[in-house]
């Protein structure tokens, strides 16, 4: 069987393709779509809701989340509990699970997790020929830290060639940055191209975007985008190769 995997980077959305011939899935709901803790709300609940026809069966993974290079990576977390661990939701029907910290929150900086909900498909009828499209969601799991914590946001734009800039933003903060709705524009105020529309940031890592755009050295870039719903904007110099 070939298996091609699609993810929708917003929401962490997959669609696992099992087989071949026509198509149908199943369909579920999960709100809200992050999850915080901490020291005085150690618990946290979601609901998930079946919005297909047929019951579906879901199975819940927490795991550790940190980011190397601009990358997500992911490991089994231990110290994360969700429950419950796989359930049924009948169709038109809801679900609460709740997730929970095993240990006490870090001192100064935020811990990050994603919570991984996949549908379990059910067994092939005999005779059943066709497409089987598994859902799996992927939401933000936040622990904050005994202290205060915000995000510290640096922005960095570097001419790679006549017509390409890396733009760069590094979180030197304590928390997590969640960057979306970019509007990106020259000196001239002409509208350049972001390739992507949103992007996490966790403390200490850094997010690149390239830029197809011809932008001279020593000019400047105006950027403005919401950074967990306030509004930012940054003047940044393009520096050169």
């Amino acid at each position: 069987m070939k298996r091609v995997r699609a993810r929708q980077a917003a929401c962490g959305l997959a669609l696992l393709f099992l087989a071949i011939g026509h198509a149908w899935a199943g369909s579920f709901q999960v709100g809200p779509v992050t999850a915080t803790l901490s020291a005085d709300h150690r618990v946290a609940a979601l609901t998930v809701r079946n919005t297909g026809t047929d019951a579906t069966t879901i199975q819940l993974r927490a795991m550790a989340w940190s980011q190397s290079e601009g990358k997500d990576v992911f490991a089994p977390a231990g110290d994360i509990l969700a429950t419950p661990p796989i359930f049924t939701v009948p169709a038109g029907g809801s679900q609460v699970i709740r997730i929970g910290s095993r240990r006490d929150p870090d001192p100064q900086q935020e811990r990050a997790y994603r919570l991984f909900l996949r549908e379990v498909p059910p067994a092939p009828q005999a005779g059943a020929a066709g497409l089987r499209m598994v859902l799996e969601i992927s939401l933000p799991v936040f622990v904050q830290p005994s202290s205060a914590s915000a995000p510290g946001l640096h922005w960095q734009a570097t001419r790679i060639d006549g017509t390409h800039v890396k733009l760069t933003a590094s979180n030197t903060g304590t928390a997590h940055a969640h960057l979306t709705h970019f509007v990106l524009s020259g000196d001239d105020g002409r509208r350049l191209p972001m390739p992507s529309n949103a992007a996490y940031i966790l403390p200490g890592n850094s997010h690149d975007w390239v830029i197809d755009a011809a932008v001279a050295q020593g000019s400047h870039l105006k950027l403005a985008a919401d950074s967990d719903n306030q509004s930012l904007q940054s003047d940044i110099v393009v520096a050169g190769p």
